[in-house]
């Protein structure tokens, strides 16, 4: 402790006193992320405000030997910001500037701490945005996104963060500050260190600044609702979009029990039709949220007829306004909030290619069901969860994701109502370590499955701690053995993010 202290002096040589504490529920709360089932333990929080602080920060944490975990908006799943084992935490979250926009480049700069939201509405009046979307971006800043090469909603059209980013400043461990390919398109010299920064989870450098990529505003954005009788249909449906319509943007999917709990749980009526449409006819048991930019009516309308046509959904709806639009997106955006709320919930995002997305889900949809018991009588049912409710157990398994990049997020509703404090299996009850336990066996038949799909354990929320220990499925050893190099060149004392993403 007393290094802690000596350090937290040393620190007020170049940062106010309100850029720092060690004050137990501040420290609580910002060594944590979403994940919220691993134990923080943070020693201090800094908040600079100038990549040239950062600098000074690590420069003298390395001295030191204090070890420091970057943090932004904590939004991530895997653990990747949080702080265990006493680290420092360096908040990025008053770096959120936003300038120099310029339109003929199509850029803006941002600090790391820029909320994602922030970002788009700075660039709306402009007629640009950044477009990497997703349902957090009200909470997520830039530097996570770029650690984490974050993904969401329109990654079928635009593609992940790392297409999006055209330079960067990071500062190594050494308190180095280095500029990684400003503001050029075309830059043919060598290594890309911006590329390999994007994605490293903040194990590597911090990254404090970041020139963005924008593109323009869509002129109209036209979005559907459709319910499909299974998930082939899904993906028959994705296949026609995909072939016939330039300007896909999005193409999410959420199985029967996402829909049904997010319409509880919001107080939602039905979007679309749920019956059955004939007597002889299954209640549908999977939706489709899409969404089509610049498209004319009487291109939307063809692209629907023969839909219809063609029997590739049950029922459909199309937004008629902007605030229809948004509603429809409701609908898909809700699904985790209202799976969350109130229960403890075990979470998978993997991701296949997308050619073999129907077989993978086939695999794993029967391995669930012999998981947690689903009796065949449940089948007829109009819910799409894998139930049991012998041995203890009582649990709802959840399927939805982004069909248009492969990824699919995989919820197991467990107990309700767990205290937050009894997140760590041991020290919780008996129902809830059996759940855990179960949870956890199924994962692993999960990532053998991913393996032989040459899939991902981890579609688009990182590694960080909770993944270390799948890392292997995905990559291999020469793969893991060249990542240990590349940490140890950049930091070689080990002191930035440890613990995460390497086992």
């Amino acid at each position: 402790m007393k290094t802690i202290d000596t350090f937290l002096t040393g620190i007020q040589a170049f940062l106010k006193t309100s850029q720092f504490t060690a004050e137990s529920s501040e420290c609580a709360h910002y060594a944590q992320d979403w994940s919220n089932v691993l134990t923080p333990h943070a020693s201090a929080i800094l908040f600079p405000e100038t990549t040239e602080e950062v600098s000074c920060i690590l420069k003298m944490a390395s001295e030191m030997g204090i070890s420091i975990v970057p943090s932004g908006g904590r939004t991530g799943l895997s653990g990747g910001a949080v702080a265990q084992n006493g680290e420092v935490v360096l908040s990025l979250s008053r770096m959120n500037f936003i300038k120099d926009l310029h339109l003929g480049a199509l850029t803006v700069r941002v600090g790391a701490g820029a909320i994602t939201q922030a970002i788009h509405e700075f660039c709306e009046p402009s007629g640009v945005t950044w477009p990497v979307d997703f349902a957090s971006k009200g909470s997520s800043c830039v530097g996570g996104n770029i650690a984490t090469n974050a993904g969401g909603v329109r990654v079928l059209r635009y593609g992940n963060t790392r297409n999006w980013v055209l330079g960067l400043t990071a500062v190594t461990m050494d308190g180095v500050i280095h500029h990684f390919n400003g503001e050029l398109e075309k830059n043919n010299t060598g290594f890309d260190f911006r590329q390999l920064l994007i994605g490293s989870e903040g194990t590597l450098a911090v990254v404090t600044e970041a020139t963005l990529k924008l593109a323009p505003l869509p002129r109209t954005r036209a979005v559907f609702f459709f319910a499909c009788a299974d998930f082939s249909r899904v993906i028959d449906l994705f296949s026609f979009a995909r072939t016939k319509i330039s300007s896909l943007s999005a193409f999410e999917c959420l199985d029967r029990a996402c829909l049904e709990i997010t319409m509880s749980h919001f107080n939602l009526k039905a979007p679309v039709n749920m019956g059955a449409t004939s007597p002889d006819a299954l209640a549908p048991q999977a939706f489709v949220l899409m969404e089509v930019e610049n498209a004319s009516l009487d291109e939307c309308s063809e692209w629907l007829g023969e839909i219809f046509e063609t029997g590739l959904v049950m029922d459909g709806v199309m937004a008629q306004n902007d605030r229809e639009a948004r509603e429809l997106w409701h609908y898909r955006e809700g699904v985790a909030e209202s799976i969350l709320s109130g229960h403890d919930v075990h979470q998978e995002d993997v991701s296949v290619p997308v050619a073999r997305l129907t077989e993978f889900y086939s695999e794993i949809h029967a391995r669930y069901e012999m998981a947690f018991g689903m009796k065949s009588s449940d089948k007829n049912t109009n819910t799409n969860s894998i139930t049991q409710t012998h041995s203890g157990l009582n649990a709802k398994v959840f399927f939805f994701g982004h069909i248009g990049d492969g990824n699919l997020h995989i919820f197991i509703q467990g107990p309700a109502n767990v205290p937050e404090a009894a997140h760590h299996l041991g020290t919780t009850s008996s129902e809830r370590a059996g759940f855990l336990a179960r949870c956890k066996a199924v994962d692993l038949e999960l990532f053998e499955v991913l393996k032989t799909f040459n899939g991902s354990v981890s579609a688009e929320h990182g590694i960080g701690v909770l993944k270390r220990h799948a890392l292997h499925f995905s990559r291999s050893p020469a793969e893991i053995a060249l990542m240990r190099g590349l940490k140890s060149v950049f930091d070689p004392k080990g002191l930035l993010n440890p613990g995460k993403v390497l086992p």
